[in-house]
């Protein structure tokens, strides 16, 4: 599976997100791209349609933060600020595949051989003032 979305308005980033959805069989979903191309704007979407009505931030300082939907949870990291990737241990990184029914890792690379397999890349993209998002299936 690899398709290209342009996600330049609310409603064509809520389109791509549900389509995405449809993919239950995926879990892990790595998210690559500059800073301020949408990363967590694509999160904080997928957890509205997943039913999330809390406050949904950032986890650029935390690392990572979980979220709970019913008997759903969800982690998002964000590793741009990891120093070492053996950092993630305080985290319970290893435990991240049992305990969550999705996971999304911004700045994956950063983690080493510490983070779970990705079942999706999205690469979020700024272009001619529009936004993209293209997703590949690992």
């Amino acid at each position: 599976m690899e398709r290209i979305f342009d996600i330049t308005t609310w409603e064509a980033l809520d389109a791509a997100v549900a389509a995405l959805r449809q993919c239950a069989d995926k879990k892990v979903y790595y998210l690559e791209g500059t800073l301020g191309a949408g990363k967590t704007t694509f999160v904080q979407h997928w957890l509205r349609q997943a039913g999330y009505s809390g406050v949904v931030q950032s986890p650029t300082y935390a690392l990572m933060n979980e979220y709970y939907i019913g008997q759903q949870t969800v982690i998002h990291a964000d590793l741009y600020r990891l120093a070492a990737p053996d950092e993630l241990l305080y985290l319970d990184v290893r435990d991240w595949s049992e305990r969550a029914t999705h996971i999304f890792i911004e700045w994956a690379q950063n983690g080493g051989d510490y983070l779970p397999a990705a079942d999706v890349f999205c690469q979020f993209a700024l272009r001619d003032g529009r936004r993209y998002l293209s997703v590949a299936a690992a």
